[in-house]
């Protein structure tokens, strides 16, 4: 939680958090589908309650946190995105879950839901046609705009390698929005100051936005 709330003090549009499901069907924030990487934990996300999960350090005593905690301390505050990890290991139901869960709390006009499971945000569209959804791709297909509209979604989201400026204009053309990520360095800072996508994702928001802005 500390992340987030950095990066609400630092002045962010937008946190980021990516959702498993929990062996015991609690939307959990992590990254990974393991737990090695930023956890001194060992195995599959899916494998452990939450009540587990959360008995485990995050980093600096960090304790991972459930979905619920991080909406509501961004209702308000800073609109939230949040990314469903649907691939390469699905989870069944995560995705009324999650619906389910917004609103509830009254968040589905604060949150974006994105994903690289392109069918998932097509389910999403059809459960929820208020909520804002994106589709995830890590490459430059022929036609980004058609892929936006299959899946029902409003965002376009690439990595910033995979985006240039005809892929912004059609994907405007069509009605959408370009959010790349992650610009972390002078070249992706440079290439959207090319490109000129509408929202950017970056781990060093302060140093970032300085930079995007200069």
């Amino acid at each position: 939680m500390r992340s987030f709330r950095s990066a609400i003090s630092a002045g962010c549009d937008l946190i980021e958090c990516d959702v498993h499901l929990s062996s015991d069907g609690r939307l959990i924030v992590i990254h990974d589908h393991t737990l090695e990487r930023t956890t001194n934990g060992k195995g599959m996300v899916r494998d452990h309650t939450a009540a587990e999960l959360r008995r485990l350090d995050a980093g600096e005593g960090e304790v991972m946190p459930l979905l619920q905690e991080v909406v509501e301390l961004a209702i308000g505050k800073v609109g939230l995105v949040i990314e469903i990890k649907q691939v390469p290991i699905q989870y069944p139901g995560l995705e009324e879950k999650l619906l389910a869960m917004l609103r509830q709390l009254g968040a589905v006009s604060e949150c974006a839901v994105v994903s690289f499971h392109h069918p998932s945000i097509r389910m999403l569209r059809e459960m929820e046609p208020k909520l804002q959804l994106g589709i995830l791709e890590g490459a430059r297909p022929i036609d980004p705009a058609r892929l936006m509209r299959e899946a029902g979604a409003d965002v376009y989201s690439p990595h910033w390698g995979a985006t240039d400026p005809q892929l912004v204009k059609e994907i405007h053309s069509a009605g959408g929005a370009v959010g790349v990520w992650t610009v972390d360095d002078d070249a992706g800072v440079a290439w959207c100051k090319l490109c000129r996508p509408d929202s950017i994702f970056t781990n060093r928001p302060v140093e970032i936005g300085a930079a995007l802005r200069s």
